[in-house]
């Protein structure tokens, strides 16, 4: 390819008398690491935001993959957090099913109180999510994970399926961990 680039370029010179200006930058060169194999090298300039709302889920790694990391200075989400969530599920699956405040009152809060507190005891970081300002109501359905200094940047978890379902469905553990959130608050105590 490249003696037919000099052949037409040389051609071009002498034959037509072309004015030809070349604006592609620097060459790029390649070193083989193994016989026949080529290395290519690729730079992303994209500074483009991607930064989702909390409410897109996150795929997160299973058995044994790692955890996610927050860009910056944030902590991982601990890996632990899933295993507990569904052997606390199979201790009191009756707490549980009645996690809905608005079916079984301010007794719903039993299931989520008991998973914030056993995962506390590992580490203190893990808590409610606030949904106001004042942080005097925190979600019903979700874990928060400090990763962050103060009570901001923290990982968010959705940790109840079907939470206040409609009949016919099933209360269930769902652990689908949401982007790290830089904005909103944590509270290790329930108000």
């Amino acid at each position: 390819m490249l003696s037919r680039t000099l052949v037409f370029l040389a051609a071009c010179g002498v034959l037509a008398g072309c004015d030809l200006h070349i604006t592609n930058p620097a060459p790029v060169t390649t070193t083989p690491t193994a016989p026949g194999a080529i290395t290519i090298t690729n730079t992303n300039t994209n500074t483009a935001s991607t930064d989702r709302s909390d409410t897109d889920p996150v795929t997160t790694p299973t058995g044994g993959g790692g955890t996610p990391t927050p860009s910056g200075s944030g902590l991982p989400l601990p890996s632990y957090g899933e295993s507990v969530a569904r052997e606390i599920a199979t201790q009191f699956p009756g707490e549980l099913a009645a996690s809905c405040e608005i079916t079984h009152g301010p007794s719903a809060w039993a299931w989520l109180d008991r998973l914030v507190r056993t995962l506390q005891a590992r580490d203190a970081r893990w808590g409610y999510l606030c949904k106001d300002a004042g942080c005097t109501k925190v979600a019903a359905d979700v874990v928060a994970y400090k990763a962050g200094s103060g009570d901001l940047g923290i990982w968010i978890v959705d940790v109840i399926g079907n939470h206040c379902p409609n009949p016919g469905d099933v209360v269930q553990v769902r652990w689908g961990v949401l982007p790290f959130e830089t904005v909103r608050r944590w509270i290790g105590v329930r108000p």
